[in-house]
């Protein structure tokens, strides 16, 4: 009973016990966050050395690609004129070969009548070498030849 009459007074014996206990962990956290923050700022140290030279290089990217949207535009209003050039273009060369096709036809036909006129030159011939031979002074054995002979030779 004397424990529990003299309990009220252990209370700040206790307590002191329990913030002791609670300073010695903050003490413990205060170490391991001083450890952090060391190597934060060797981290944050390395970082900041890696980056300078990328700002060039990023300047250098923004320079070097801040005409493109411009060269875009224009590369997009050539291609429309292309575009259209190139409809000028199939429609020639569908014309060309509405062309070729009539002079093609042409062609055929006049073929044909070439052949036609060689036929009729190749029976001419035959004809006028027979004539030939009739006329006078020709040796052949012709129709006026054989009448000379008939009346009496010359």
């Amino acid at each position: 009973m004397i424990d529990e009459l003299l309990s009220p007074l252990r209370l700040p014996e206790r307590a002191l016990d329990a913030l002791t206990r609670v300073a010695n962990d903050l003490s413990g956290l205060r170490a391991e966050l001083a450890s952090g923050v060391g190597k934060l700022e060797k981290t944050t140290s390395t970082l900041s050395s890696d980056v300078r030279p990328l700002r060039a290089d990023v300047a250098v990217v923004r320079e070097s690609t801040s005409p493109l949207p411009e060269g875009i535009a224009k590369l997009e209003k050539v291609v429309e004129g292309l575009g259209g050039k190139l409809e000028n273009v199939h429609e020639g060369v569908g014309t060309v070969h509405a062309d070729l096709r009539e002079l093609s036809a042409k062609v055929d036909q006049m073929s044909q009548q070439l052949a036609a006129m060689q036929e009729t030159l190749t029976g001419m011939k035959g004809s006028v070498e027979d004539v030939t031979k009739d006329l006078p002074g020709a040796g052949g054995t012709g129709a006026i030849a054989r009448v000379r002979e008939a009346i009496g030779g010359q």
